[in-house]
């Protein structure tokens, strides 16, 4: 059977997918042949899986999960996570089918980009500390505190209503049913720690992930703003107080620039090894007769520094020919300190009536130097040559507090109660983010023989903060009938959000005009803290003026609310057929006023009005499903639903803000419209009696509008803005299985002890666009951005005898992928698969004492961006090792 479209694929990419379409089919055969008749006049047989081994055990009540859910879901338990040595919500998820990784934080479900996807922790949304993305970071959640991870792809209307490709629940660690103690330590090496590591002054407190005070904008800054309106002489003596001379201006000036931190010269040390630590504990105690009182609470710590290489080219021209217009060589290092903090408190009355309380504490900083050497069209092939530092410090944290109580009242007809309150605030602090520029002359080695700092373009500082709060709560009442062996179960609920937002950021830049008194001219060749010295500052050695670089809105103001109410009925027919439909109504407010460097309320030079920023829209999502037992281990679920995904607050907000992986520069659209979304999904699943499972089901989704990231024909650069495209869908079949290989032998055979597991998802997508007075598309048709043709998983595992060692080798590899769309005759920009082969391998040498060790990217593969045949970005990971030590009592 023909494909479309033919996807193109590498030997090993090929082989694997090919042998997880046989095993997929092989699995199935054998033990489904053993299955008895099924007598339809007979209750539904409720059988109890009993399987060996810790994966096989935790991926079966994963699957049981699964099996008894409305819609169509997955599930991932802790067991399974840390058997593949996944340290994180996000590398995990990336196992269950259809789901890809990008950027290694943000999930995408069936193809669909992160805005297509909506994130809850323990069922209540959280704020994302991300001021790209609308969605949290998945790499903030370490693995220590993760119980179980559910990706729901199908609707009901319980759930929001805004999502496209899936919704990811996060589901932290319950109470323990008994004393339970447990830590582990780590550490970590990378390939790529064979080059030193970049650094600079930083603070004395990096080590927590905190910056100390040295990075801030000085205070005196902020009261000069204040005060004139502006920081440099020339704003000051023509501002509000004009009667400040010029010269008084300037000392203030310099007064102000004195108390900014200009430690930041680049050097370079020897790489670390990593560290990582864990620890847990909880219990819980009989109150009375019936009551129980328990609780939970985890932290971790991590420390790495990760070196990289990356390459960032830009292309000019058309589809015949394309040439380089800009190619930087970068080099780079990580440091990254990710800390968080989880206490869990419940409390049972009975066992009819539960409070839980959670509160979690994420943060994580990363402190990313880097190196480039950068090349314009004029300049390639040439000794001349751009040296551009980076220095970008970003701190990321979360709290969430959240309580909800489960309550069933047997004295009215078994009525079942649950509600929930949650209020969580994240928060994203960059402090004096810094670039500047040296012009090298290079010798044929590619060595630097003389530099000069570039005045020309100043070197910058960027302070900016992000605040982002929420607040959620909601109840909904389930009322069960019982006719015969039929159950019909009617709920109803009422859910409020709300969100708050606030996005600051300020320009600073050091401009220089070499004063005629450096007779030596060898001022501007020396490091930047030598450079920028008191001593050049005072004596104005440089023509030194601090200024305002603040050129474009950068700061905006945000707030949104839905009110949301649901009904629904389920219907079970005899433990045969279930039948559920759902009616969910949300009102939707939102408003994004963006604010330009007077503090005032931006018309973006009367391009819009206040109305233009304001969305508020109502609607109704209906979601059905039915679901039919045909045998005692087979069943087959249909869903329909219609859902809406919205325009994130930052692309709404027309301000500038950067891509922290790419570099580029995006550009909010208060003109985006919502994409309304109607879905279909058929699987079907089978349940073997040994923990052996399979499933195949397909897709398919229409949707109007969907929003898509275009290069500006108007700018130049790598600079990308969102528009709405005309229409699109996207549809695809999707299988997995787990196997056990004790059939090639026989139960007594080492083969008993193995077991396979994997999932291939093949789709396709289309969208429509059409050009505008601000974009020209090279293809008004093509697949949607971020939409993988073709997503492969496949899991080979050891169990020993005894459960003394274990092992697995995964093996993770993503078609090709749209990064962004091609203009003016450019193609399409495309992500090449990345082909990541990890091994984890486990000794239990006593109960609760464990050894672990991994290998992660054992095939060194690069992340990859190609533009008509050219290479435009690529970084290189290195390869992985680490080595941790447990023990649980």
């Amino acid at each position: 059977m023909k494909t479309k479209p033919s996807f193109t694929l590498t030997k090993l990419s090929l082989a694997v997918a090919s042998v997880v379409s046989a095993a997929t089919i092989f699995s199935a055969l054998p033990s489904y042949a053993q299955e008895n008749d099924f007598d339809k006049g007979e209750d539904f047989p409720i059988e109890r899986i009993e399987v060996t081994g810790r994966l096989r055990t935790s991926a079966s009540a994963a699957t049981e999960e699964r099996r008894e859910q409305i819609a169509v879901s997955d599930i991932m338990g802790a067991e399974q996570i840390g058997r593949t040595g996944d340290s994180n919500a996000a590398s995990a998820l990336r196992r269950i089918t259809g789901l890809t990784l990008k950027d290694g934080k943000f999930i995408y479900v069936r193809g669909l980009g992160e805005r297509y996807s909506s994130t809850s922790l323990n069922g209540a949304v959280v704020p994302s500390p991300d001021p790209t993305r609308n969605v949290v970071p998945l790499d903030m959640f370490p693995a220590s505190v993760i119980e179980s991870l559910s990706v729901q792809k199908g609707a009901t209307a319980k759930m929001p209503a805004a999502f496209g490709g899936g919704h990811v629940d996060i589901r932290t660690k319950s109470i323990p049913s008994d004393l339970f103690f447990k830590v582990s330590l780590g550490g970590r090496v990378n390939s790529n720690d064979s080059q030193d590591s970049y650094s600079y002054g930083g603070s004395d407190s990096d080590w927590l992930g905190q910056d100390d005070g040295s990075r801030a904008m000085p205070s005196n800054i902020n009261q000069t703003y204040d005060q004139y309106g502006g920081i440099s002489p020339v704003d000051i003596v023509t501002g509000s107080n004009g009667d400040i001379d010029f010269q008084t201006a300037q000392q203030m000036n310099r007064a102000l620039a004195l108390g900014m931190n200009r430690d930041m010269t680049v050097n370079t040390k020897s790489t670390q090894p990593g560290f990582n630590g864990n620890v847990a504990v909880g219990n819980n105690w009989d109150i009375g007769d019936e009551s129980i009182f328990g609780f939970l609470a985890a932290a971790s710590y991590k420390q790495q520094d990760e070196n990289y290489q990356k390459l960032e080219v830009e292309l000019d021209g058309d589809e015949q020919q394309a040439q380089v217009e800009n190619q930087k060589n970068v080099q780079g290092t990580d440091a990254i300190v990710q800390a968080s903090g989880m206490l869990n408190l419940g409390f049972e009355l009975n066992e009819d009536h539960k409070i839980e309380t959670f509160s979690t504490y994420l943060s994580d900083t990363s402190d990313d130097v880097s190196v480039a050497i950068e090349e314009t069209i004029d300049t390639l092939g040439e000794p001349n040559a751009l040296q551009v530092y980076g220095i970008d410090h970003e701190e990321r944290s979360l709290i969430s507090h959240q309580i909800k109580g489960q309550h069933f009242f047997t004295a009215l007809w078994d009525a079942e109660l649950n509600w929930l309150y949650s209020d969580a605030r994240s928060e994203r602090y960059a402090p004096s983010n810094v670039s500047y520029t040296y012009n090298v002359i290079l010798d044929d080695a590619d060595s630097i023989t003389s530099r000069n700092l570039n005045t020309q373009d100043a070197p910058k500082y960027v302070y900016s903060k992000l605040n982002d709060d929420t607040t959620n709560y909601g109840w909904d009442i389930a009322l069960p009938f019982e006719f015969d062996a039929n159950v019909v179960t009617v709920k109803a609920g009422y859910q409020y959000f709300e969100r708050t937002r606030e996005s600051y950021a300020t320009r600073l830049s050091f401009a220089v005009d070499l004063n005629p008194t450096d007779a030596n001219g060898d001022t501007l060749s020396q490091d930047f803290d030598q450079i920028f010295s008191d001593d050049n500052i005072n004596n104005d050695t440089l023509g030194f003026e601090l200024k305002d670089a603040s050129t474009d809105t950068e700061d905006y103001i945000a707030a949104e609310k839905i009110d949301a109410g649901f009904v629904s009925i389920d219907v079970d027919f005899d433990d045969v057929w279930r039948l559920y439909a759902g009616l969910r109504y949300e009102d939707f407010r939102r408003v994004t006023l963006p604010i330009d460097p007077e503090g005032e309320i931006s018309d973006e030079g009367g391009r819009y009005e206040l109305t233009d920023y304001v969305i508020a829209e109502d609607g109704w999502f209906p979601s059905m499903s039915l679901t039919w037992k045909d045998t005692d281990t087979t069943q087959w679920r249909m869903g329909l639903s219609k859902t809406i995904v919205r325009p994130d607050l930052r692309e709404v907000a027309p301000v500038r803000f950067q891509d922290p992986v790419t570099g580029f520069d995006f550009f909010g659209n208060p003109e985006l419209e919502s994409s309304e979304i109607y879905n279909l999904d058929i699987r079907w699943e089978w349940y073997g009696d040994t923990g052996n499972n399979l499933s195949v089901g397909g897709f398919y989704k229409n949707i109007d509008a969907p929003i898509e990231p275009i290069q500006r024909i108007s700018e130049a650069g790598r600079q990308l803005k969102f528009y709405n495209a005309d229409s699109g869908y996207i549809y695809g079949i999707e299988t997995e299985f787990l196997q056990a290989l004790d059939f090639i032998g026989g139960s007594n055979s080492v083969w008993q002890h193995f077991f396979v597991a994997g999932n291939v998802t093949l789709s396709d997508s289309e969208i429509s666009i059409t050009s505008n007075g601000e974009i020209d598309p090279t293809n008004t048709s093509r697949r949607m951005t971020g939409h993988s043709a073709w997503v492969t998983n496949l899991q080979l595992s050891f169990d020993s005898p005894g459960e003394e060692h274990s092992a697995t080798l995964v093996y993770n590899v993503v078609g090709d992928r749209i990064a962004y769309g091609g203009r003016g005759g450019l193609d399409d920009v495309y992500e090449q698969p990345f082909q990541s082969l990890d091994f984890s391998y486990s000794y239990f040498p006593v109960e609760g004492l464990a050894f672990k060790a991994k290998a992660k990217n054992i095939l060194g593969s690069k992340t990859e961006y190609e533009q008509q045949g050219i290479k435009v970005y690529a970084n290189d990971p290195g390869t992985e090792y680490s080595l941790s030590v447990s023990y649980q009592y």
